[in-house]
């Protein structure tokens, strides 16, 4: 009895039950399309970093790390390099010779990373070919070419086919200057990389830094599952335990506290919609109570006891959000199916975006876990805000509620 009193209680204002119900729809589809929208943004800042610049998997000298000094290598890094490339589980793998050093030109000097690659590796590691704006990708044939951001250009004021000047220590800690002509000139999605990153064929710096053919500084890997990164890690401990081997996570923690932290994201900023969607609940149902004063008062006189309405008010309350959150929750689903296979166009956010790592298209996405957190948080919400109304209506005296005007 109670239930379809309940029920038929809400449709006799349809008006207001309808914009309680718009509310929840509303509240729902908003925190599923914010949190999607934050973690396709922050997917994309994970997939940049991982196939267009870290790899999944890196593997250096134990001593490499602390200042990047080129005298700790890899020893018989080729027959690793042919090792990894017969495994099935890996993608791409190159090896690459990395110092630090200074880029001069007429008009000024900058400090640079500079990354002795094979550009065929490259390719398929880090896709650097298709960064390429300027110039060629090492078209030239010449082994002093150098590829350059164009952050970096702008900077030295200098384009392709410039010239200029790299200054760094070999193994030996010898100064060391070579003269290198600009082949191409490249931008990437993460600008603020591009003013640091140099690249330069990987002989001619082994040469120059007096390093033999077979030794480089890092070896990455790029894995097709991502649910083998794991696995080949400790593979690659048991071959290699005198080298340090490295994930993406390790590599750049800034992204795997991003991941980590996304389910505390997921409660404030489902909580901060809800907490606005509960006071609206709760205004709705008190104006229903109050309208209903004497209506109450004639049911406590005729026996129905204080229990039965609470029970009353919270199904009142229960119906308006149960009929929203499946709403609610469909039109967020298929928004965020939509938008995660078309994407969210950022172009004329871009050069902010990219100073950050961000691409400008950003493709939404939500696990199902996080749909469930969120429905969750909405039925408790129902019931919170019925608590109030409730409370206000237990405490009416039937007497003097009967004779309201």
């Amino acid at each position: 009895m109670l239930f379809q009193i309940a029920w038929r209680n809400i449709w006799r204002n349809k008006a207001r039950s309808l914009v309680v119900i718009c509310s929840v729809i509303l509240g729902i589809w908003a925190g599923i399309f914010i949190l999607s929208f934050a973690w396709g943004l922050y997917q994309n800042n994970i997939n940049e970093s991982i196939y267009r610049q870290l790899s999944h998997i890196q593997i250096h000298h134990p001593k490499f790390g602390d200042d990047y000094d080129s005298k700790f290598t890899i020893l018989d890094a080729d027959k690793l390099l042919r090792k990894f490339q017969l495994d099935e589980r890996i993608t791409s793998v190159s090896s690459r010779v990395i110092t630090t050093g200074m880029i001069s030109s007429p008009i000024t000097t900058s400090g640079v990373k500079i990354y002795g690659i094979n550009p065929l590796s490259e390719v398929s590691q880090i896709r650097l070919d298709e960064y390429v704006k300027e110039g060629t990708y090492f078209g030239s044939g010449k082994e002093n070419e150098i590829l350059i951001g164009e952050k970096l250009a702008k900077k030295l004021k200098v384009k392709a086919k410039s010239k200029i000047v790299l200054t760094f220590s070999n193994i030996h800690s010898e100064m060391i200057s070579g003269a290198f002509r600009i082949g191409g000139i490249y931008r990437s999605k993460n600008t603020s990389l591009d003013e640091l990153n140099v690249y330069v064929l990987q002989k001619h710096l082994q040469g120059l830094l007096e390093l033999q053919p077979s030794e480089s500084n890092e070896i990455a890997l790029l894995i097709k599952d991502d649910q083998e990164v794991d696995v080949i890690k400790k593979e690659s401990e048991e071959m290699l335990p005198d080298a340090k081997i490295e994930d993406w996570k390790a590599l750049s923690p800034e992204l795997n506290l991003i991941i980590e932290s996304f389910n505390l994201y997921t409660y404030i900023i489902s909580g901060i919609i809800l907490l606005a969607l509960l006071f609206g609940i709760i205004n709705t149902m008190l104006m229903s109570v109050l309208e209903r004063i004497r209506e109450l008062g004639m049911l406590m006189a005729i026996g129905l006891n204080k229990r039965k309405i609470f029970t009353m008010i919270m199904l009142e309350t229960y119906y308006l959000t149960l009929i929203g959150t499946p709403i609610g929750f469909l039109v967020g689903w298929l928004t965020v199916t939509v938008l995660g296979k078309t994407g969210i166009n950022l172009s004329m956010f871009s050069e902010g975006l990219a100073s950050y790592g961000f691409n400008s298209m950003i493709y939404p996405a939500l696990d199902h876990e996080k749909y469930m957190i969120i429905v969750v948080m909405c039925l408790i919400t129902a019931i919170i805000s019925a608590v109030y109304p409730c409370i206000k209506a237990l405490q009416l005296n039937p007497s003097e509620a009967i004779r309201k005007i």
